[in-house]
């Protein structure tokens, strides 16, 4: 059975005040390493060392101390050359311990930190010279996990990973932005770090450095030897607010009074960072050691005699084999490689602090020579055995002197060593995360008695029962995991990617598929009281609190976690009056699966969006509001690199959130109307928000390879619950007059629906009728006034309507001849159409057959303007046309008028005609729809993923076009013929060839359909649309649903659903006739044979019966969609009769 291992200390260096405490030689410094007494019942857990004093940290949370005691840092009034407890600590069990020049802290298990030693500029967070063992109680509040001390200045990491800082500035040591003589004796949190992930700290001479999880290193304070790592160009000029100049002129001038990242470093993956007292030593996740600024001993290990190095630089004698430990002393420093089994020492070395049995400087690593293991082997020999190696577990460098922690086995088992290089989210030095093995804790709580406040100790072995070992760590787990949610800081330490050292505005370095499960998981074991104190940290500490921006991209992925957090989900509806009320639940049961309502999960059995109402917080969008606000307010910097962000979340996500912001504002839609101004302006805020955070959605959606579908977007509902008319023509006067703009649901339109869109289009264009009926009205009173006084005519337009009187035999020559000379005004009045020789009266019906005729026959390809491409039999522009542009802005002003008069017309064009009307660019999904063979060998030639394109595809930048049989040669860009088409250039090739057929080959002649269509639909409501609904309201819906007609069907006289004749005539109508007769019946009735955009909900049909025989045919009043159906004697002459009078759908008369 393997023995737990067992601890040996060693040291070396100066002991001229007995700081390496007893050992076996008697001399001012020892410069090889040798053991240290210490008491054989312990095991050493931390050593902290100072410039001339020594801590000792054993498992049971015992503080020992021996060395220099001028300031009073040993805490206590003597100074015996031997280890001695501190006993004003021995109430308190200590966790971890840091010695500063000649200052000391401790920290509790209860995160308190108490400090002791040299106050002469406030490093003790108190007023005074008292310098006894005291708790800082302005930190009370916090949970201390990290303190790291300078030579008179005090950096303090929490577990929610806030930074406070005390003691002198007179360097900018503090980082708070000024540089003062004034010490800060209250410890002040560095906000300008606020919501940064901090995974270490650490307090040089003068200087500060402040390390990320994702490897950023923040430095500031003095930066004479270039301690710092700054380039010259990032030195940056801070003002003095002190009283007195004296001490801050002694100041370099090159000093950083506020927190900078050191660019350098980015990319190098930093883990680790440690301050000398003018040098400073980083870790790499390689095992790689950077180091730069004072020089003078060789401290920084690059064999140069140079002063300074003020550039990161990695030791080179290092790079072979990783290093694991990195430690700073005054001057000197050690680092340890395992794999050779080495501890290596360099710079200073007069008082034998680099135990290489000498008493001389090292500019090179330099082995320290003691009975070390080499990682990843074991010991044969006995343990009682002198001569056993050992293997470095930690090491410590303190003024002049240094120590190691070594282990040896009892067994042939391998010896497991500190390695600075990995992260334990759980360690006690460790900011609070959302972590597998906090999880795992929790999961032991559901069984657990109540037990006091939770307390952690350090990762040392610990003389307790494991019963209350096991309590403790599933209390600290509850807590830590509540923490994690009360700090952006600590939920962008969670659940990293494994390239979130890469983080950056293409790359977030966030697992969400783990984010969302831990939450989930989370969420299920927690009891609802506990849960409301989740949310509530998280809107007090992170939501309510959120900033425009902060100091490093890493913090934004706390944002990311939440993103996909089931703490977003919102119910559609506010509760019934006797629905579930879950405030009233049971507090202290789980929130398990099976606990609840089947509404309160979805499908997949995923958490359902009620977690906050379970909880007992009386607005369930509460979390969800408070993120798209935090979002909202960003400014442009991290705003644009959240939404890069977004656009590369997978779909689930993405779409999972904005159906939550559609469910957020439908909730609020269907609350209660507000009765105070207060709770109107709540209501807006929350809709407002939400529809902004979608239109950012929105846009980001029109980048994303592949978008969601454009629909998750919709919100039908605002068209029951608000006024959408009145809304619009607001939203429309506001617009045109320039005034005050107010909120309005138009100035998001991505969340009306086709059929919304398609009802503003038509009122807008109402408004202008009315407008030119109007006009009409004063022209008409112009005229009969100012004639008789002028003596001749007033000419002046009175009509209301735009009259068109074709031909049937010349129908395109008077068409384009009313067109050519109609006034532009004219244009926007009602259309009324008339075929010469024809009693109809116009009420629709007559207009529907004039589009359908005059645009077939104008887009007929006999007419040379218009190619049909055979594939698709869509077409578009021709290239080579004998037309004038005179006649395809006619054609445009035809289209134009068709959507103003909201009659559907058989336009075969693709989308990219709709897309390009829109402002929007053609890409090569528009040219697959059109020309489907070209479009895939385009397609086959981007994914075609050899080298060898040129040799493969023998293309060229140019093309060759036939031109009534005529070849011509165009060139997509300049000297095109002789430009090969490569793997580097072909994406370039695909997007010339799509502009040029879309564009380029049809500039002209579109230009003027164009301009002739906008002369008629120039509005605001056109702008709503997306490409595929203009299309749709356009050229309607070839897709019907044949049923979806007979529910919208009305019927008069004896005629009703069941009566026989009708049951015939929907028998043979949806069950006997061929899709084709079943569009030739929707022509013959509407004037059409597709569906509005609508559908037949705006299409009804109404039925009644005709009192004649078996002879007459049905007839059709298209103006009405109104059917005669004659009572038909049987279910055969029903069907010949209705075949016949399809067949005839063109002419008007009337009946």
């Amino acid at each position: 059975m393997c023995a737990a291992p067992k601890c040996f200390l060693f040291g070396w260096g100066a002991c001229d005040d007995n700081q390496l405490g007893p050992h076996e030689q008697d001399s001012q410094q020892i410069s090889s390493p040798q053991p240290i007494t210490v008491p054989s019942r312990w095991t050493i857990a931390r050593v902290a060392c100072g410039y001339k004093h020594t801590l000792l940290l054993n498992a049971d949370g015992e503080v020992y101390s021996c060395g220099g005691n001028e300031f009073g840092q040993l805490g206590r009034s003597d100074a015996p050359p031997d280890f001695r407890r501190i006993t004003a600590l021995e109430n308190h069990t200590i966790t971890d311990i840091a010695c500063g020049a000649y200052h000391n802290a401790a920290i509790s298990y209860t995160g308190r930190l108490f400090t002791w030693g040299c106050n002469s500029n406030g490093q003790l967070g108190r007023e005074g010279d008292d310098s006894s063992v005291k708790m800082i109680r302005s930190l009370a509040e916090h949970r201390v996990v990290q303190v790291s001390l300078g030579l008179e200045h005090s950096l303090v990491l929490t577990d929610t990973s806030r930074l406070f800082v005390f003691g002198s500035n007179i360097w900018g040591q503090l980082g708070l932005g000024f540089r003062s003589d004034l010490p800060i004796v209250i410890p002040q949190q560095l906000m300008c770090l606020s919501g940064l992930p901090i995974r270490c700290i650490s307090a040089g001479g003068v200087h500060s450095a402040v390390l990320t999880i994702s490897g950023t290193l923040y430095v500031w304070g003095g930066n004479k030897y270039g301690q710092l790592g700054l380039e010259p160009i990032e030195m940056v000029a801070v003002e003095s607010v002190s009283g007195s100049r004296s001490s801050i002129e002694s100041a370099p001038q090159h000093s950083v009074s506020v927190p900078t990242a050191v660019k350098s470093l980015k990319g190098q993956r930093a883990v680790f960072v440690d301050c000398g007292e003018s040098h400073t030593v980083v870790l790499t996740e390689e095992g790689g050691v950077f180091t730069y600024g004072g020089n003078q001993f060789g401290q920084l290990g690059h064999g140069e005699s140079s002063k300074s190095i003020s550039i990161p630089r990695k030791v080179a004698d290092l790079m072979d084999n990783p290093t694991t430990q990195v430690a700073c002393g005054r001057m000197h420093t050690l680092v340890l490689v395992p794999s050779l089994g080495c501890v290596y020492a360099f710079g200073a070395g007069s008082e034998g602090q680099l135990g290489t049995n000498t008493n001389t400087d090292s500019s090179r690593p330099m082995p320290v020579k003691g009975p070390w293991l080499r990682s990843g082997t074991s010991s044969n020999q006995s343990t009682n055995s002198p001569d056993v190696p050992l293997e470095v577990a930690r090491l410590y460098a303190g003024g002049d002197h240094a120590y190691a922690l070594t282990r040896k086995s009892t067994t042939k088992s391998q010896i497991v060593v500190e390695d600075f290089r990995v992260w334990d989210p759980m360690s006690s030095r460790s900011i609070a995360t959302v972590c597998p093995q906090a999880l795992d804790h929790l999961r032991d709580a559901l069984t657990a008695l109540p037990l006091p406040a939770p307390m952690y100790r350090t990762s040392s072995t610990c003389s307790e029962s494991s019963d209350s070992t096991n309590s403790q760590h599933v209390m600290f787990a509850s807590l830590r995991l509540e923490t994690a949610f009360s700090s952006l800081g600590c939920l962008a330490a969670t659940c990293l990617a494994d390239n979130h050292f890469s983080t950056g505005r293409d790359q977030h370095g966030v697992d969400l598929d783990a984010a969302r499960d831990l939450q989930q998981q989370l969420f299920r074991q927690l009891q609802p009281k506990n849960l409301r104190r989740l949310i509530e940290k998280l809107m007090d500490g992170v939501l309510n609190v959120a900033r425009p921006n902060y100091p490093s991209i890493e913090c934004l992925r706390g944002l990311m976690v939440l993103a996909v957090s089931d703490l977003l989900n919102t119910p559609r509806a506010p509760d019934r009056p006797n629905s579930h009320d879950s405030s009233h639940s049971d507090i202290s049961a789980p929130i398990d699966k099976h606990s609840l309502s089947d509404s309160d999960w979805n499908e997949s059995g995923e958490a359902g969006p009620f977690l906050v109402k379970l909880a007992g917080l009386p607005n369930p969008g509460m979390v969800l509001h408070g993120f798209t606000l935090a979002i909202n307010q960003l400014e442009p910097a991290p705003s644009k690199i959240i939404d890069r962000w977004f656009a590369r979340v997978q779909p689930r996500y993405f779409k999972k959130l904005v159906t939550n912001l559609n469910n957020h504002i439908v909730y609020i839609l269907n609350m209660q109307p507000a009765t105070a101004d207060y709770e109107r302006r709540s209501k807006e805020e929350g809709v407002r928000s939400s529809l902004e955070l979608m239109k950012r959605l929105y846009r980001i959606n029109e980048s994303r390879q592949p978008p969601i579908s454009y629909v998750s977007f919709y919100i039908p509902v605002v068209r029951e619950k608000v006024n959408i008319d009145s809304s619009f023509l607001s939203w429309l006067r506001e617009r045109e007059s320039g005034g005050m703009h107010f909120f309005s649901f138009c100035d998001y339109p991505f969340i009306f629906d086709a059929p919304t869109k398609a009802r503003l289009l038509s009122l807008e264009a109402t408004l202008s009728m009315q407008n030119a009926v109007n006009q009409a009205e004063r022209n008409t009173l112009i005229q009969s006034v100012m004639s008789p006084l002028l003596g001749y005519p007033v000419l002046t337009s009175t009509s209301p309507f735009f009259h068109v009187t074709v031909r049937r035999d010349f129908l395109i020559q008077d068409t384009l001849t009313y067109l050519t000379v109609a006034n532009p005004s004219e244009l926007r009045k009602v259309l009324r159409v008339q075929f010469a020789g024809e009693e109809a009266v116009d009420e629709g019906g007559v207009m529907k057959e004039f589009f359908l005729l005059v645009m077939r026959d104008l887009l007929s390809p006999i007419y040379g303007m218009f190619r049909c491409y055979p594939e698709s039999r869509m077409l578009w522009f021709s290239e080579f046309t004998m037309e004038s542009d005179n006649v395809f802005l006619l054609i445009g002003i035809l289209c134009g008028l068709a959507i103003y008069n909201s009659i559907i017309v058989d336009l075969a064009f693709p989308l990219a005609m709709f897309r390009k009307l829109l402002g929007d660019k053609p890409v090569l999904d528009d040219l697959m729809e059109l020309d489907p063979v070209v479009g895939r060998s385009l397609q086959q030639l981007l994914d075609y993923e050899g080298q060898d394109v040129a040799e493969t595809f023998c293309l060229t930048f140019s093309l060759d076009i036939d031109c009534f049989g005529e070849t011509r040669h165009i060139e997509l860009v300049e000297n095109g013929s002789n430009i090969e088409v490569t793997h580097e250039n072909k994406s370039l090739y695909v997007e010339k060839y799509v502009d040029y057929v879309f564009n380029k080959s049809c500039e002209a002649p579109y230009r003027a359909f164009e301009r002739g269509f906008h002369q008629v639909c120039a509005g605001h409501a056109l702008k709503f649309f997306r490409p595929m609904e203009l299309q749709s309201l356009v050229v309607g819906s070839e897709v019907v649903n044949w049923n979806e007609l007979r529910q919208n069907t009305s019927y008069q006289g004896v005629y009703w659903d069941h009566h026989p004749v009708i049951e015939w005539f929907w028998e043979v109508l949806l069950v006997e006739f061929s899709v084709e007769d079943k569009k030739r019946f929707l022509r013959f009735l509407t004037g059409c044979d597709r569906v509005p955009l609508f559908g037949f909900t705006s299409l009804r049909i109404t039925i009644q019966p005709m009192n004649c025989g078996d002879e007459y045919l049905p007839v059709a009043h298209t103006c009405a969609n109104l059917l005669d159906l004659p009572l038909y004697s049987s279910k055969d002459v029903l069907r010949l009769k209705l075949s016949i009078a399809i067949q005839h759908t063109e002419g008007f008369g009337l009946v």
